[in-house]
């Protein structure tokens, strides 16, 4: 479903009143993006607290660049997470950390009808958290945008400036290679 069809105004109807500084612009384009912008910033960095953070500076500087943003044939969500990209990029390097340092408590909670049902999604997810951990940035870059901030093929190779068949191969051996390490750590 498109912004036509709810009768929603499109990104470009948000940004154009963004750019002149109305109110409703900036706040409709903060409601339309907020929580991918985190679950895309929280599956990179595996932190709440981090995340909310680093989703606040991003928003921070779409406020501050929305005058400067032009349209070039690319999406404004593609845009946005490329700030996103950069803002979590920004933030390994001032932190010097190294990657998510996801926690049991951390990760969400599945809908279970039984406790012990609820357990076993939790170590499943567990274990998924911590074998992505161990794949290429490439793969985690893609992983992150295409499931954790819900992002097209197309809009995840424009925000990380690959061809989109780069995007789909990247995808497809992440997820061969979670698979050959979840199988790995099952036969322990």
């Amino acid at each position: 479903m498109t912004a036509a069809d709810t009768n929603q105004p499109t990104d470009e109807e948000l940004v154009e009143l963004a750019r002149r500084r109305e109110p409703g612009g900036l706040n409709a384009l903060y409601e339309r993006y907020y929580d991918r912008m985190f679950r895309f910033t929280y599956t990179r960095l595996g932190n709440r607290q981090d995340a909310e953070d680093v989703t606040q500076e991003v928003f921070l500087k779409m406020v501050d660049k929305i005058g400067s943003f032009k349209w070039q044939g690319v999406p404004f969500a593609a845009w946005l997470f490329k700030v996103g990209h950069n803002s979590v990029t920004d933030f390994y390097r001032k932190s010097n950390a190294r990657g998510p340092q996801t926690t049991l408590e951390d990760l969400p909670i599945i809908a279970s009808d039984s406790p012990e049902d609820a357990v076993v999604n939790k170590l499943v997810l567990e274990a998924v958290n911590k074998n992505i951990q161990r794949l290429t940035p490439a793969q985690q870059q893609v992983l992150a945008l295409r499931f954790g901030a819900d992002l097209s093929v197309l809009d995840t190779a424009r925000i990380l400036n690959k061809a989109e068949g780069t995007v789909k191969a990247t995808q497809f051996q992440a997820f061969q290679a979670l698979r050959k390490l979840m199988a790995n750590e099952g036969q322990r």
